[in-house]
């Protein structure tokens, strides 16, 4: 007895696995392609380096997989069980002994352990890997390296403070040759052209210089008697450091510990949210085994809808929470838990009302009313 049911667990744990396996694939590689697609935007634009899409690419993908997880586990069972009841295999376990309780016991082993899994991403390495992107992030809108220049087009930086054209760059993204330049300094706009330019460390090595060659210096306006034009050889712009405080960093970055400690109702409502991704994990799998029941005739795929659609109410109420908590309209001790504790309702309350040995029951019933006189 106890060899068929470890062969009965191993068999719903293999068909479970492998499509939890595929839609995760699937889904993750939609959502980085659309990720991509937006960092190639502003990498052309200029507003992040070429070099740095794929990293930040990688360092998103962390977050796509704590978000995804759930939902990818939650269809991998609706799919696998909604195939069982097509072929009446789920029948044919439950002619066997096999109830829905039973079910639950591979399902649920699995769960625990995604879970185990998705609160280390979640509440550790989703942070750390959104404390880089947004240093990466950052570090590009703050900067004035070369890299980040596109030849022929005239590019923004320093949050306006600078805007540079530069003709053409050198293979190495080292040198400009013809530079125009339109600066702020010391409250006031100035032009600056150039037949060349390169950076360079300034004397104490802690920043950068932007060194122009045999060029002009335009202050003031035409028409007014200070404006004045100034030659030069050689002529240096300090450039300011790309320095990133983490403390501006989005809160999607701070440690969890430092949350854990914060009475900020917004760090409470992060660290909340951080902890729904592994208990979702677990609600989702209550949910999908009822929400799983189909017929022959419907196929699997005859609740996908309502699966969905039950998915959309979860997550969408898990936002409204967090939004509610930020707020101060609920209390900080109850956060997000309510959310899961009316989920679980729902599937126990599903489990109830669809429970096949019920409905049998009841149709007996009906129709011995039905026969006697």
């Amino acid at each position: 007895m106890a060899r068929t049911a470890l062969v009965i667990d191993r068999y719903l744990l293999r068909e479970v696995i492998l499509s939890w396996l595929v839609v995760t694939l699937v889904v993750w590689i939609i959502l980085l392609s659309n990720k991509l697609v937006r960092y190639l935007g502003k990498a052309i634009a200029g507003e992040v380096p070429g070099q740095e899409v794929f990293a930040l690419l990688g360092l998103s993908s962390v977050g796509f997989l704590v978000m995804l997880l759930p939902l990818s586990l939650y269809l991998a069972i609706i799919l696998a069980l909604g195939r069982l009841y097509k072929d009446s295999e789920i029948t044919a376990l439950s002619a066997c002994g096999v109830g829905t309780g039973r079910l639950y016991r591979p399902l649920l082993s699995l769960a625990v352990v995604a879970a185990i899994l998705l609160s280390w991403l979640s509440l550790v390495i989703a942070p750390a890997t959104a404390m880089l992107r947004h240093q990466i992030e950052n570090r590009a809108e703050q900067s004035t390296d070369l890299s980040l220049l596109t030849p022929g087009r005239f590019q923004e930086v320093q949050n306006g403070k600078l805007v540079i054209y530069a003709e053409q760059l050198s293979e190495d993204r080292k040198r400009i040759t013809n530079l125009f330049m339109d600066t702020i300094q010391q409250g006031q706009s100035g032009l600056l052209t150039a037949e060349h330019a390169h950076t360079e460390l300034d004397a104490e090595k802690t920043g950068r210089i932007l060194v122009m060659e045999d060029g002009h210096r335009y202050q003031g306006f035409p028409g007014d008697e200070d404006f004045r034009i100034l030659r030069f050889a050689r002529y240096g712009v300090a450039l300011p450091s790309a320095a990133v405080d983490v403390a501006v960093l989005a809160r999607d970055a701070k440690p969890t510990k430092g949350l854990w400690k914060s009475k900020d109702l917004r760090d409470r409502a992060e660290l909340h949210w951080r902890i729904s991704a592994p208990v979702a994990i677990l609600v989702l799998t209550l949910l999908a085994v009822p929400v799983s029941r189909t017929t022959p005739r419907q196929g699997k795929y005859g609740k996908m809808f309502i699966a969905v659609l039950i998915f959309v109410i979860y997550y969408n109420l898990l936002g409204a929470a967090r939004f509610w908590l930020e707020s101060g309209v609920i209390w900080p001790q109850l956060g997000l838990w309510w959310v899961h504790g009316l989920m679980v309702l729902c599937a126990a309350a599903l489990l109830i009302w669809g429970d096949p040995q019920r409905v049998t029951n009841k149709r007996i019933t009906t129709n011995s009313k039905a026969a006697s006189p």
